[in-house]
């Protein structure tokens, strides 16, 4: 099979988990590895690796019947390649503010850490807790939820995290737990899945687009830093 991206002649039928062989059945990343031409894998180097997270985690907690129309986001899936650390960071934030409104207690408790968490790593930070690092987005759905805040910034002040530990196995784990609640929670669980996974993919070719034009304002070898206004 070639490396160019086709069309197989029929649509598979998605299902939960990972497969050994495309026989045994595939899920959606699977089936966008073949579309890919890669070998047969849940994380086909295809696809930019916090997107695949996020696409895993929709595709195993969507309905059976639900789940078969993410197929349709597989061709997309096959050209969205790795991305920057700031882009993979707001596809993660994107999964917890979606799922914050559906949460309660300890759940809600385990999203804010998160949320936070994530917060301060974006901002370089791995110790304490800074309002200063908080953006509006997350400020605003942290309203009316003092309580839960102050326990996530108590948990922040006694877990330091280093910055690489974070970006390999924090933001898969908020996806994990934020897809989790919002298929839990929401009553229109799979409409809302399939929706934050558009969305993310929206984020991926902003974040590709954004990434492309910093290194060409960069061409000139400076190196400088520079704020892109969207």
């Amino acid at each position: 099979m070639s490396k160019s991206t086709r069309l197989p002649d029929a649509m598979p039928v998605l299902t939960r988990g990972a497969h050994k062989k495309p026989r045994h059945g595939a899920c959606l990343m699977e089936y966008v590895s073949v579309l890919a031409g890669d070998p047969f894998s849940d994380s086909p180097a295809c696809t930019d690796p916090t997107l695949a997270a996020i696409a895993r985690a929709v595709n195993d907690y969507s309905g059976d019947e639900q789940r078969q129309r993410l197929g349709r986001l597989a061709s997309d899936l096959s050209v969205a390649g790795p991305t920057g650390v700031r882009a993979q960071q707001e596809m993660a934030r994107r999964c917890l503010l979606t799922a914050l409104p559906y949460s309660a207690g300890s759940r809600r408790r385990v999203l804010v850490v998160g949320l936070l968490g994530l917060e301060r790593a974006a901002a370089g930070g791995t110790t304490g807790y800074d309002p200063g690092d908080v953006g509006l987005d997350t400020e605003f759905a942290l309203l009316g939820l003092d309580t839960h805040v102050k326990e996530a910034i108590e948990r922040l002040e006694l877990l330091p995290v280093d910055l690489g530990d974070h970006h390999k196995r924090g933001l898969a784990a908020a996806i994990e737990i934020a897809v989790a609640t919002i298929a839990e929670e929401a009553t229109d669980a799979d409409e809302l899945l399939y929706r934050l996974l558009v969305s993310c993919l929206d984020d991926h070719r902003r974040g590709r687009s954004s990434t492309s034009t910093a290194e060409r304002d960069d061409a000139d070898g400076v190196g400088a830093a520079r704020e892109l206004v969207d």
